[in-house]
């Protein structure tokens, strides 16, 4: 805020130093990890650097010790553009046909929503047990699909009823 002479106050600047020293706090610690991080073999999780390189992100990508993290990365890649494009076409779709009223149109949008409200851990056991109800094999791109979906088609389609 200014005051009349067009000088801020001094609480603008304390409150700026304290929103500062808040960012710094926050990230600061991401930020020596990060930077630790380039640390070769010998080094470990202190400064000063010794051995700059990038050894530990080419042993993190390779699948001997850490287990397969490129390989989880393609599967998380897959399975956001899938959920991506059906929640795009689906939800376009649900907000052209909840334009107009129809028969069951609360309880279907409910429905729709509900997945908001219900926590996450509960879902995905609903979403196992119903794959073991129904006899089908846990896979992660169908399972991961699933929860992925419970999670994004009802955003989309509060997004969608904004827009229609």
């Amino acid at each position: 805020m200014q005051n009349t002479s067009g000088k801020k106050k001094t609480s603008f600047y304390i409150l700026a130093a304290f929103f500062a020293l808040f960012i710094i706090f926050l990230y600061g610690p991401m930020l020596s990890i990060f930077i630790l991080s380039f640390q070769g073999p010998q080094g470990s999780m202190t400064f000063p650097l010794r051995d700059a390189s990038t050894h530990w992100f080419r042993d993190l990508f390779t699948s001997t010790r850490y287990g397969d993290l490129g390989g989880a990365f393609r599967r998380s890649m897959l399975i956001a553009v899938a959920a991506m494009a059906i929640t795009a076409v689906v939800c376009f779709f649900a907000g052209l046909a909840f334009r107009r009223k129809f028969w069951g149109a609360g309880p279907l949008f409910y429905l729709a929503i509900v997945s908001l409200v219900i926590p996450g851990l509960l879902l995905s056991f609903g979403i196992g047990q119903m794959f073991q109800l129904l006899g089908l094999r846990l896979h992660w791109i169908i399972s991961g699909l699933g929860a992925h979906l419970s999670w994004t088609l009802p955003f989309g389609l509060l997004i969608m009823f904004a827009v229609f």
